[in-house]
Order: C-alpha cells, then sequence, then structure tokens
C-alpha cells in the first residue's frame, strides 16, 4: 500500500467517542423489507452502514436492469440509509443489477469516491461490490458472489480534538444477498 498521506482540515473524532458513535450504528436495526417490495418477481435491499463522522453524497445511480423501489439519498456520518430496487415494470423474466456511486466529504476540499453494486439477476447469483470511483457502472461491474472489501491507498490525516495529528484510512465492505449490506469505516492508523 502506499504510503501517501491527505491532510484534511476535520477534528478526527478518536478513542472511545468513536468505539462508542461507531457501536450505535452497528447496533442499528435493518429494517424488514416491506410486503410490497417482497411481492415483487426479482427485489434487493441495500443497507449502507456509515461508520465514519463523514457525510456520504448521492454522486452517481446506474441500472443494468430494474429501477428504485425505494430511491438512496446522500446521509450524515454515523448513521445508515436504506435503499431497494426491483424488476422494472412490465418487464419479463428480467431480474434486477446496478450500482451508485457516494462521495465521502472530508471537508470542503477532499472527498473519497466509493461506488456500490448490487445484482439478483433472473439467471444467475446475488452479487455485490465495492470500489473506489464516481461512476455507478463500476460499483456494478465490480459485483461478485463473495462480496468484496477495499481500503484506501492513502493515509487521511487530520487533528483530533486536542489539536494531536490523526490518520485514518476509509474501508468498505460489501456482502451480497437479496438483503445486501455495505459497511463504510474509518479505521484509525498510526
Amino acid at each position: 500500500m502506499s504510503k501517501a498521506v491527505v491532510k484534511i482540515l476535520s477534528t478526527i473524532i478518536t478513542g472511545a467517542e468513536l468505539a462508542g458513535k461507531v457501536g450505535d450504528v452497528a447496533k442499528q436495526v435493518v429494517p424488514a423489507p416491506s410486503a410490497d417490495l417482497k411481492d415483487k418477481h426479482r427485489w434487493v435491499q441495500c443497507t449502507v452502514k456509515n461508520e465514519t463522522q463523514f457525510d456520504l453524497l448521492l454522486e452517481d445511480t446506474y441500472f443494468d436492469s430494474g429501477r428504485y423501489w425505494t430511491a438512496p439519498g446522500g446521509f450524515s456520518g454515523f448513521a445508515q440509509m436504506v435503499f431497494s430496487c426491483c424488476n422494472g415494470d412490465n418487464t419479463v423474466l428480467t431480474g434486477v443489477s446496478g450500482g451508485c456511486a457516494f462521495r465521502i466529504s472530508l471537508d470542503d476540499q477532499n472527498y473519497y469516491d466509493i461506488s456500490l453494486g448490487w445484482t439478483n439477476p433472473e439467471l444467475g447469483a446475488f452479487k455485490a461490490g465495492v470500489v473506489q470511483s464516481a461512476k455507478g457502472v463500476d460499483g456494478y461491474n465490480a459485483a461478485t458472489p463473495v462480496g468484496a472489501a477495499l481500503t484506501s491507498d492513502v493515509v487521511f490525516q487530520g487533528k483530533d480534538k486536542d489539536g494531536n495529528p490523526a490518520k485514518f484510512r476509509i474501508n468498505v465492505s460489501a456482502a451480497p444477498g437479496q438483503e445486501t449490506l455495505y459497511v463504510v469505516k474509518q479505521i484509525l492508523v498510526a
């Protein structure tokens, strides 16, 4: 991995405060898919758990097949967002496959882009993926039956609340299934 360091202006949450907030997000219950969604021929519900202090801004979406049932949007740090997709109306023997890209807003000048992908095709496996990109199609293309994970190749550095240097990497995981789970983490490094 690269040793590149990107300095950001944000005050970095560390220690017990970070652990507590991450724990709160991890404990949030994922809502059950609605009965109306489950009535669709093919569907997927995606949950994004943002275990970072940074906002995730929706940048791009892509569909190979299907449509949103409940569309994604941007959301704040230490929160979760749920969106869902299904086969298109009046389609025959189609599934749902696509991707969406989010920008992790580190400060007013620095960001890290991720693209998340999912599939529930008519034929084939559930897939999920994540890749560093600002294009939804790239997340779709990265989706695999075993899921994926990535860690930023750069280290981001700010200061903690006491003015000490605080460094971290961004880690994102993607677990496939009809209820797909993505987890975005802020991993402190020495």
